[in-house]
């Protein structure tokens, strides 16, 4: 790293994340942040050396920064990404990420921005550092149960009952003309209803003096079975004609 990038990355990092440049001798030098500080302040690092790249005009050389740093996270198997501002976020495997994107996709109308929103905030949990997984529970339970909601006007809350139910009915009748299909459809909102069920052990209180997180494997579940949920809901809503009228 030059003179101009070892300055301009230190004003930043400090500025922008509060903590310090490790001091070495006579200088500090930038580039032990990525030796001597806490994870955090590491990725914090790596963007923003990106950013201060592309804003002293060396795009090729921030694009090169990206390519490096994100090929040492596969080759070591570090559990991030980075997105295409350099930023870091959690990352599980590949088939983790399409289920977050394609299911992100589908909640784009405008409708359904409230449940874009908890959708998000239950992997920006996930993301944090510290990691918050009660938090990212919560939030993907609210984003399924904000989506019901649509889909069942005048529905109070989400319960195994309404899953199997009045859920499935909306939902199984903008399926395909198919019996097969429909028979398959309706026999998952049994799993959806199980899994609401499960969820209310975090979306509630629990009988414990210290707080309890689920663990980060029982997490990354959650949020798996609970966005294909939600993608599969976002598809048939989509077709509903209360909600086709709103949009």
């Amino acid at each position: 790293m030059d003179k101009d990038h070892n300055f301009d990355c230190r004003q930043v990092f400090e500025r922008e994340t509060g903590a310090a440049v490790p001091f070495s001798g006579t200088r500090w030098i930038f580039a032990d942040v990525f030796k001597k500080s806490e994870l955090r302040d590491v990725l914090d690092a790596i963007t923003i050396t990106f950013a201060v790249m592309q804003q002293k005009g060396y795009h090729q050389q921030a694009l090169s920064w990206r390519a490096f740093v994100g090929r040492t996270m596969h080759e070591e198997n570090v559990g991030y990404r980075l997105d295409e501002k350099c930023v870091a976020h959690f990352h599980v495997d590949q088939e983790f990420e399409r289920n977050r994107a394609s299911t992100l996709s589908v909640l784009e109308l405008p409708h359904f921005g409230a449940v874009r929103a908890s959708f998000e905030d239950a992997y920006r949990h996930l993301d944090s550092d510290p990691q918050d997984t009660k938090a990212a529970c919560r939030s993907i339970f609210e984003s399924v149960e904000t989506i019901a909601k649509l889909i069942v006007p005048g529905a109070d809350r989400l319960t195994r009952n309404l899953c199997v139910q009045k859920l499935k009915e909306a939902c199984v009748d903008t399926a395909p003309d198919d019996a097969t299909e429909r028979e398959v459809l309706a026999n998952m909102f049994t799993s959806l209803g199980y899994w609401v069920e499960a969820m209310h052990d975090y979306r509630h209180g629990q009988r414990s003096h210290a707080p309890v997180s689920p663990s980060e494997e029982l997490a990354v579940l959650a949020l798996s079975a609970g966005t294909a949920f939600l993608r599969q809901l976002g598809q048939s809503a989509a077709r509903m004609p209360h909600l086709v009228a709103a949009a």
